[in-house]
């Protein structure tokens, strides 16, 4: 059975990104014109909030008091009042201190919760849970035809939308094993059998697969392939819950660029005995060295040990190897030699089906190896790198690379998943291009803090 509705916006998502398009409009007194306008947000769980983030058995490597920042002073007073929740008492004592993330996912459940019943409380705009956005087919007048089904398959429906919003999330495709090159070869096939990626590694059920893995070896060799924040935190996890079992030397970071360290200015680094850093690597914001591009808490402490910076003890049981263009084949033997594997390439945003109104297919710049979802005004980008009219994204993976006064360091070439900026800057341009604008936005100047960064997902994921 199949149903049509209209509606100006259709938001595909409600996890974290998705929320967060909502907590911007919050912040800045906007929520009750973009309900106004009339919105459908479709989610394919349960509920709204914290997505897939509750999974992960690892920290953030954001400040606890940057998770809070969206309900501080809300002008929504149903999120203001969650100041006094006891749950957001406890992060804001936290202050500067990361969080598991779990604790981050029951924070952000709580927060769909309180979107849920604004949203479905409102004429114009409403919730559907239990369904997924599967395709979205251009009108000839310029409108998307959404393309719905239901979690249990039996139902689909179709939405008209004059704008669509996708944050649908990332993941890790397999196919990237047999793509990117390692040393000298992809991991695929090659290695297969002995291969994990960091989303399964970090995941609740991680390190019984890696035990099984290498169930055969009472002393595992493990290659962690991977500089950013997400292989960091894959070795800290290892060492944590199969301390029994890893030696010193078994456990090796095999990775192409410099591992880099963030620091709140450069006297602090420079302080610290941490030199490798120049004029453009320091946001001209924030006067944060690193600030995207920089390791942050677990991970940074134990890139601290590995680099010997501050003091930091070593960690005989972690080795560290950068691959360069001359140990190519020492690289390839440390694969080769390994009894699991642990793959941290980091995350692709999630495909759907896009068709235009002549009934093609329309590729996307994210289709390719290199390319991202969207552009700097957050608009999905065709693969000529042209934005797609009435196409919007973000979240995790989606290549958001900040601008202007968003600052970061003029060196970052990577892209920014951060929650605390999807709710501030990035969430606030979306705004722009959803409501109408007769009325200008009132967008107050945000407290600067440290943006809440991956797994890679200065991430927030794992």
């Amino acid at each position: 059975m199949s149903t049509d509705t209209a509606t100006p916006v259709l938001i595909a998502g409600g996890g974290p990104a998705a929320i967060a398009v909502l907590l911007a409009a919050s912040r800045i007194g906007e929520l009750p014109r973009l309900l106004d306008e009339g919105l459908v947000l479709v989610e394919q769980g349960p509920h709204i909030g914290s997505g897939m983030l509750g999974r992960y058995v690892i920290n953030s490597d954001s400040a606890a008091e940057t998770f809070v920042d969206a309900i501080t002073d809300n002008p929504v007073p149903e999120l203001a009042r969650l100041t006094h929740h006891p749950l957001v008492e406890m992060i804001r004592n936290h202050r500067r201190l990361p969080l598991p993330l779990r604790v981050v996912a029951d924070f952000l459940d709580i927060v769909g919760q309180v979107l849920t019943t604004l949203i479905t409380a409102h004429p114009a705009s409403r919730i559907l849970t239990g369904w997924q956005l599967k395709s979205l087919h251009q009108n000839v007048d310029g409108r998307w035809r959404g393309y719905l089904i239901s979690s249990d398959g039996t139902h689909t429906q179709h939405i008209i939308a004059n704008k669509i919003v996708l944050a649908m999330g990332a993941h890790q495709p397999e196919q990237r094993l047999h793509d990117e090159m390692v040393g000298e070869a992809p991991l695929l096939p090659r290695h297969a059998g002995r291969v994990m990626q960091s989303d399964d590694l970090l995941s609740p059920d991680g390190i019984t697969r890696l035990r099984a893995m290498t169930a055969g070896q009472d002393n595992p060799r493990i290659a962690i392939i991977g500089g950013a924040s997400s292989a960091l935190s894959v070795a800290r996890v290892i060492m944590r819950d199969m301390a029994d079992r890893i030696m010193p030397g078994n456990l090796t970071l095999l990775h192409k660029s410099r591992l880099k360290l963030f620091y709140r200015t450069a006297e602090e680094a420079v302080s610290d005995g941490y030199t490798e850093f120049h004029a453009d690597d320091i946001c001209p914001v924030s006067q944060f060295v690193y600030r995207f591009g920089g390791l942050r808490y677990d991970s940074r402490d134990l890139a601290m040990q590995l680099m010997g910076i501050a003091g930091a003890p070593p960690e005989p049981r972690l080795c560290d190897v950068q691959i360069t263009d001359d140990n190519h084949a020492e690289a390839q033997a440390i694969i080769d030699n390994a009894d699991a594997i642990i793959a941290c390439f980091g995350y692709r945003p999630r495909r759907i089906t896009i068709i235009d109104a002549h009934d093609h297919p329309i590729a996307l710049s994210a289709d390719a190896a290199d390319g991202c979802l969207t552009g700097p005004e957050c608009g999905i980008l065709n693969a000529a790198g042209q934005e797609i009219p009435g196409l919007f994204g973000l979240g995790l993976a989606s290549g958001f690379r900040p601008t202007g006064a968003m600052g970061g360091e003029a060196s970052f070439r990577g892209q920014v998943n951060s929650l605390w900026l999807w709710q501030t800057a990035i969430g606030e341009k979306i705004l722009h291009h959803l409501l109408p604008p007769e009325t200008p936005l009132l967008v107050p100047t945000p407290r600067l803090r440290a943006p809440v960064l991956e797994p890679a997902r200065g991430h927030l994921h794992p």
